[in-house]
Order: C-alpha cells, then structure tokens, then sequence
C-alpha cells in the first residue's frame, strides 16, 4: 500500500508548468504553498521530503483525486508518473474549480455499475 505524503513548496519565483505550459506565479494562488499548476492540477516531482527539493526523479506528478482531510480541507492526491509516488497538495484558492470538481466526481462517474439503479433502490427505501 502507497503512503501518501503531504507537500508544501515555499519557492517565491514563478515556475513555469511541465504539462500545459502556464507560466504560474506565486502571489496568484493566495498561499505561500504553490505546488501544482492552478489550471491542469499537475505538479512536479521536485521533494524527496517537503521542500527539499532533492528528488532526482522530476517526473510530472499526475492529480488522480482529492482528498478531503478531517478537518475539511481539500488537498489534490498526484501521483508521478515515473516513479508512483504518491503526494498530497492542498489546493489553493485560484485553482481550476470545474478540474477540481471533475477530480472528485471520479469515483461516482466510474462506477462499476449502473448508478441509476443504486439511486432508485436509495428513493424507494427512505
């Protein structure tokens, strides 16, 4: 089993994004912790531990879901697709709502079988 570790990168410069090529600047997202494009949601795999920017990997760390911590906040689950490591990122407040969105609706929309069914069963016993 994965474990999933959580990011925090404190870099003040802009980076420019891997995937979609946005050139992405810090004082957009609102928080000191820009890890990942606020556009496409990917990140880079840059940390071996939380800023410290020794990972030799540098591979493109995909957003494969959302993780919603115990106290309410969201944080984006990468996983770099070179390596499989898996992070957590918590998103910030210029991030793409409708990619957010689309990350969480994921396991309701590939469902391994017929939804429509499940609701019907759910109204016809409540």
């Amino acid at each position: 089993m994965s474990r999933i570790i959580e990011t925090h990168i404190t870099d003040a410069g802009p980076f420019a994004c891997t995937h979609c090529g946005r050139i992405v600047q810090p004082a957009e997202s609102g928080t000191e912790h820009r890890n990942h494009c606020p556009s496409c949601l990917w990140s880079l795999h840059v940390d071996l531990r939380s800023g410290d920017r020794r990972a030799g990997c540098r591979g493109d760390m995909e957003p494969i879901g959302i993780w919603i911590k115990g106290d309410g906040e969201w944080a984006v689950i990468h996983r770099c697709t070179r390596c499989g490591m898996l992070r957590a990122n918590r998103i910030a407040g210029d991030d793409n709502e409708v990619r957010l969105f689309s990350l969480a609706a994921r396991p309701i929309a590939g469902m391994p079988f017929p939804a429509r069914e499940v609701f019907d069963r759910i109204e016809r016993n409540a």
